[in-house]
């Protein structure tokens, strides 16, 4: 049976992120930073370099950019098999019975022992929680972090707001990423009778961003300073997104799941995702 995700099930999110700095405040904050927009050369550059009269503001937006947040467990019922030695106290013991089976004393220097080999029944849960760029950019999951803990964010049905952009990381390539770390963890079983990976939140976010482009006639050059709608961070090396999303996207398009997302095979046995609450095994 190929995976599928439910996208009406609870777990499964669009959350807009409202922003804390409002337009003319980020203004503010830009045109501070402006001449900063062109590169540390460009700002050192005793013959030419940027003035506050040669740079303008040519167009300015509030865009949305996406980044995943998942939360998944992996469950695995195993059989481990190791030995044990249990010390005899009785020096006149020569063998003990155990559950109907005749085991020998081995003199071990001394100290009177027997080995027994035992299977051990063993459960295992394995947590991890995912914060990942959207963008496939290399933002530290501690910022992600830190806009789930500490903003407020607004659930939608689908994404219809002006300014968002697609994200660049499907969702099937954040649960690739997920299952890898799961399995990343070695189990110790002779026998594994189930491996199961359960995602308890699946969490599509947008964060607010001001984006100011900044034209240096002199320099005959575009500088594009952002500020972050939550915290008001300036950064002076911004990107023009260009690609935005110019039709509604529905849950059910954005959560899509295929069966590429639950190739992978952990090790030791049979593989089987619980996604929003529905149990599939890859055939």
């Amino acid at each position: 049976m190929e995976p599928v995700v439910d996208p009406d099930a609870s777990i499964c999110r669009i959350l807009f992120f409202e922003e804390v700095f409002p337009a003319r405040a980020a203004q503010e904050q830009a045109e501070k930073s402006k001449l900063n927009a062109f590169g540390t050369l460009a700002r050192l550059n005793p013959l030419n370099r940027p003035k506050t009269d040669t740079v303008h503001l040519a167009k300015w937006e509030l865009r949305y950019e996406p980044f995943w947040h998942l939360t998944a467990r992996r469950e695995i019922d195993y059989v481990h098999e190791a030995g044990y030695a249990l010390a005899i106290n009785n020096p006149h013991a020569q063998r003990i019975e155990l559950d109907g089976h005749t085991i020998e004393i081995l003199p071990g220097n001394g100290k009177p022992h027997v080995d027994l080999l035992v299977r051990e029944l063993c459960h295992r849960r394995i947590d991890t929680t995912l914060y990942q760029d959207g963008l496939k950019r290399p933002v530290k999951p501690q910022v992600l972090q830190g806009y789930v803990d500490k903003f407020k964010a607004l659930e939608r049905q689908q994404v219809d707001i002006e300014g968002a952009i697609p994200p660049q990381l499907p969702f099937a390539a954040a649960v690739q990423i997920v299952k890898s770390r799961l399995a990343a963890e070695s189990i110790d079983a002779h026998v594994i009778n189930s491996d199961t990976l359960v995602f308890e939140k699946v969490h599509l976010c947008y964060r607010p961003v001001f984006a100011f482009e900044y034209a240096w006639t002199a320099g005959g050059k575009i500088g594009v300073i952002e500020i972050d709608g939550l915290t008001g961070e300036v950064v002076e090396n911004g990107e023009w997104f260009r690609d935005k999303i110019d039709k509604v996207m529905t849950r059910e398009m954005l959560f899509e799941f295929g069966a590429e997302a639950a190739s992978a095979v952990l090790p030791g046995g049979g593989f089987a995702i619980k996604v929003l609450g529905k149990l599939t095994q890859p055939q």
